[in-house]
């Protein structure tokens, strides 16, 4: 499902940086996996080489075969957008969109029928314990439900690989301990769906 064959990063400057040296990673569908290091040990820029937001200086990544750094810029939007879910640390939502607008934004750019993006809404929102706040904007409700959003956001879509980047940084440890159970929840029902 994913692989990651001797990536290499080095961010150049007045005093080059070295951040990934010959990495190596194979990840099989359905697998929940966590990177963890000290901090400035490269775990960002690793996900950031994945989801293709930075380029390696060497080595490959393939996602199903294929390697996404070779697309055009219209197939890597695509691919982004379809193929891959992205949850940060720091949420990342639309402060001037509802939850649920934000949660069917990934839908909204495929031009899916709004009936469909009801549907899955709703039903996400149901399993995450989120629905009695999707009429609500961002500021209205706490970390913990934000960083839920966020989930559903990234799940929305249904995508092969879900990359999260210290999902629960900003939260405290029950919020933390939740997100996290919710994120493995999530990887087991997505499983059974597809088998």
């Amino acid at each position: 499902m994913l692989e990651v064959k001797q990536i290499s990063k080095v961010y150049e400057g007045k005093i080059p940086y070295r951040a990934l040296t010959k990495i190596d990673i194979s990840i099989d569908k359905g697998e929940f996996v966590g990177v963890m290091g000290p901090s400035g040990s490269g775990k960002t820029t690793l996900l950031n080489v994945i989801s293709t937001i930075d380029e390696p200086t060497n080595g490959d990544i393939l996602v199903d075969g294929r390697n996404p750094h070779q697309l055009g810029k219209n197939e890597l939007a695509k691919f982004r957008r379809r193929d891959l879910g992205f949850i940060f640390q720091d949420f990342n939502l639309m402060h001037t969109l509802t939850v649920e607008e934000n949660i069917v934004l990934p839908l909204t750019l495929d031009h899916k029928k709004v009936k469909e993006m009801k549907q899955k809404v709703h039903h996400l929102a149901e399993t995450l314990g989120i629905k009695e706040i999707l009429n609500k904007r961002t500021y209205e409700i706490s970390g913990g439900q934000m960083q839920r959003a966020a989930v559903a956001r990234a799940m929305i879509h249904e995508p092969k690989l879900v990359l999260a980047d210290e999902p629960t940084g900003n939260l405290d440890s029950k919020s933390s301990k939740d997100v996290m159970e919710l994120l493995s929840l999530m990887n087991e029902k997505q499983q059974a769906r597809h088998y």
